[in-house]
């Protein structure tokens, strides 16, 4: 099991938080769709996609880990 420390969550948070908004903010902007539910699919898509690549990169980041 992996342990981390507050402040690695903390920063975790607020870095996904950060791109999960610049997700929403490209999808909107770009205007993919006029549909509102295209447009949330959309955005829901991307970002599970991103998501999946932001877990693995901060699994390579030892910053705040505690070892056991």
């Amino acid at each position: 099991m992996k342990h981390e420390t507050c402040s690695r969550t903390i920063l975790k948070s607020i870095t996904w938080r950060i791109i999960a908004v610049l997700n929403s903010f490209v999808i909107l902007t770009l205007d993919f769709s006029k549909e509102a539910l295209t447009n949330a699919i959309l955005m829901n898509i991307s970002g599970f996609l991103i998501y999946i690549f932001f877990e693995r990169l901060c699994d390579k980041i030892p910053h705040g880990r505690i070892k056991q």
